[in-house]
């Protein structure tokens, strides 16, 4: 039987990044409207480099290692369609390993003074680990509450899905794209992944986020995770509606505590079921010695804009 993990390593393996400025080796920035918004790998420039041959909407700067967009690309709207034409030859080229699992899903990207919205451009979702940018997602802790105290829906993840297949999530969960807002991101993918009615999702409520810096062999991630909690009828009963989950099960706090120390959980996942605990009083200080730490790996402040 593997080691069990603890709740910091739990975390720290989620918040994987140390200081940002520590990324500066081996990294270059991403510049826009004069803010960092991401950082791209040394080795994804030379890519990235033969695409812009064709469009050449990007500025690669190898002195000070950055990349900008050209000048004349000062608008939400011409910036989105030009990185679109940069990414979908890439994709063509299959230029980087990420771009075979694109999405046809836009990521915000904010920092724009001249937007209403905040939103310097739109990207698609499956090139922001190669940018390194800020994305956000809810996530969904559905919940039991009973005789038997507090126990916790929890979905297991398709075997098809491209990332994480078979581990353990949220009873719902997702990336907050094409424009969507917080809320009816929440609400949307209650129902898209859980089959839970807008009714019932309506009534989650929003805890506040955990927010972490990972990397994995795709590139970097800085992510900011709303979530909220969703007080379920004790009659109800999820079931797999779009194919992401492969199925559900309504365990106590002692049974997700065990899947979360065998490393069951996606790696993200497990951090909002540790952020759970805490905020539920079954993580504390007096019972876990490491918790401030662990609070400032799930709360990690982003050097990157938001909403």
């Amino acid at each position: 039987m593997s080691k069990q993990l603890d709740f910091l390593q739990i975390a720290e393996r989620c918040n994987c990044v140390g200081d940002t400025s520590t990324l500066i080796e081996g990294k270059y920035r991403f510049i826009v409207n004069e803010k960092l918004v991401g950082f791209l790998s040394i080795r994804d420039i030379p890519a990235l480099k033969a695409a812009l041959e064709h469009f050449p909407a990007l500025v690669v700067e190898d002195t000070n290692k950055q990349v900008q967009f050209h000048e004349s690309y000062s608008s939400c709207a011409s910036r989105t369609k030009a990185l679109k034409d940069i990414l979908e030859y890439m994709r063509g080229k299959e230029s980087w390993p990420s771009l075979a699992k694109w999405r046809n899903e836009l990521y915000p990207v904010y920092g724009a003074t001249n937007e209403p919205n905040g939103v310097s451009f739109y990207m698609e979702r499956a090139a922001s680990y190669n940018f390194g940018i800020r994305t956000f997602g809810v996530h969904i802790n559905g919940i039991v509450k009973d005789a038997d105290g507090i126990r916790m829906w929890v979905a297991k993840r398709a075997m098809t899905k491209q990332t994480y297949p078979g581990m353990l999530d949220q009873i719902a969960a997702g990336g907050i794209g094409n424009g969507m807002g917080v809320h009816e991101s929440m609400v949307k993918e209650c129902g898209e992944e859980a089959a839970i009615p807008p009714e019932i999702a309506q009534q989650a409520k929003c805890t506040g986020t955990i927010q972490y810096f990972t990397q994995s062999e795709l590139g970097l991630q800085p992510e900011t995770q709303y979530i909220y909690d969703l007080e379920l009828p004790a009659g109800f009963i999820p079931f797999p509606r779009d194919g992401e989950v492969e199925s559900f099960e309504l365990l106590s706090i002692d049974g997700v505590l065990v899947h979360l120390k065998n490393d069951d959980f996606k790696p993200n996942c497990a951090v909002c079921v540790i952020d759970f605990l805490i905020r539920h009083g079954f993580i504390t200080p007096e019972n876990e010695p490491d918790f401030l730490r662990i609070i400032d790996n799930i709360h990690r402040p982003l050097p990157f804009p938001g909403p």
